[in-house]
Formats: C-alpha cells, sequence, structure tokens
C-alpha cells in the first residue's frame, strides 16, 4: 500500500480503529499497516478537525430572532447618523 493511494474503506477502518483518540494510536496504526504515520495522522486528526471548521454553525430560531432585531436596530442608527451627517454638511 505504501506510495500509493489508499482506498476509502482503509482511511474509514483507521478513523474507526483509533476512533477520537479512544482507540489506537496514530504511531500504531502506521506501522501495523504500513502507512506513512503523517498520512494516518492526517486522516484521523487533521481533515476532521478542517471538516468542522469548515462546517457553518446552526442558529436556533429565537438567535435568529435576536439577530434580526440587531440588524434593523443598526439600520435605524445608521439612518440617524446619515441624517446628522447631511445637516452638518450643510453648516
Amino acid at each position: 500500500m505504501a506510495g500509493g493511494k489508499h482506498s476509502n474503506e482503509i482511511k474509514e477502518m483507521m478513523v474507526r480503529l483509533y476512533n477520537g483518540g479512544k482507540g489506537k494510536k496514530v504511531k500504531d496504526l502506521a506501522i501495523e499497516y504500513g502507512i506513512a504515520e503523517s498520512t494516518v495522522r492526517y486522516w484521523v486528526v487533521d481533515k476532521p478537525k478542517k471538516e468542522n471548521k469548515n462546517k457553518t454553525k446552526e442558529f436556533s430560531n429565537p438567535e435568529i430572532e435576536e439577530m434580526k432585531k440587531e440588524i434593523a436596530k443598526l439600520k435605524e442608527e445608521n439612518d440617524i447618523l446619515k441624517k446628522a451627517m447631511i445637516i452638518f454638511a450643510k453648516n
């Protein structure tokens, strides 16, 4: 397997065996299956971290409503400031 591409089954098996650090260690998996330690680490540690980082956060309805209220308030304040700028610019 070394030097070639690895199947998704192999990658998934490594992730299952590693199981978030509760199973086998990265080094042990690499030795046992003859795969570079850095490759195994990428599959079981780095890649899941990147995937989680790229996920968008799900907001609850109350959070969305609160954000909508905040946006409306900020728009209103922005309009007031624009009107004030016009008034002061005339003087």
